[in-house]
């Protein structure tokens, strides 16, 4: 087998191995015009450009590095056919707690409160995190430090688990378990 085919084979099984990563995406996004499909036909043209591109030797796990061209590409076609900035959708459940029910709806930035100095702020509470996650065991910290972005960039829980080799699910209850020890720490 040529050296061309076997790179074709390779990314058309990183395309084929991670669709489903494409799926979880796109059904982040909300578009009054573009389908789910049509949002995952466009998140599926960016995983076949991070394919072409991906280097593994670099290290770096497909899935990370695929993620910002599956985003990028949904969010092309969205500003394309509408004319509009891509939304997230509003109404999607995303559990932030385990016994919570929130949908990013009630975590949207609150327009009126007060600004405060967001790069002081983000810099203690940074420093601050960083020394509490180290009461976390190992794999707590991966999950925690990947999630909130301490000392990666912040990764969906879908990322997380195909880093880590977990279930998007394994990684909510690992990631619950930890912020449950980090209050608990902090009450102390």
């Amino acid at each position: 087998m040529g050296n061309d085919s076997r790179q074709m084979t390779e990314r058309n099984d990183l395309v084929t191995r991670n669709i489903g990563y494409v799926v979880t995406l796109a059904r982040q996004y909300k578009s009054d015009i573009l389908t789910t499909n049509d949002l995952i036909s466009e998140g599926s043209i960016g995983l076949m450009k991070a394919a072409e591109k991906y280097d593994a030797q670099r290290g770096k796990p497909f899935v990370t590095f695929a993620a910002p061209y599956i985003r990028r590409s949904i969010e092309e076609a969205i500003r394309k056919t509408t004319g509009e900035v891509p939304v997230l959708s509003t109404d999607e459940s995303l559990p932030i707690g385990s016994n919570n029910n929130y949908t990013l709806l009630n975590v949207l930035e609150d327009k009126d409160a007060p600004k405060t100095d967001s790069k002081a702020d983000e810099g203690i509470l940074s420093e601050d995190l960083i020394r509490a996650v180290g009461i976390l065991n190992e794999r707590e910290q991966a999950v925690v430090n990947r999630y909130y972005g301490l000392g990666f960039d912040k990764m969906t829980m879908a990322e997380i688990g195909q880093e880590l080799g977990f279930k998007r699910e394994r990684v909510r209850q690992i990631r619950d378990k930890a912020v449950r020890k980090l209050r608990k720490h902090s009450t102390l």
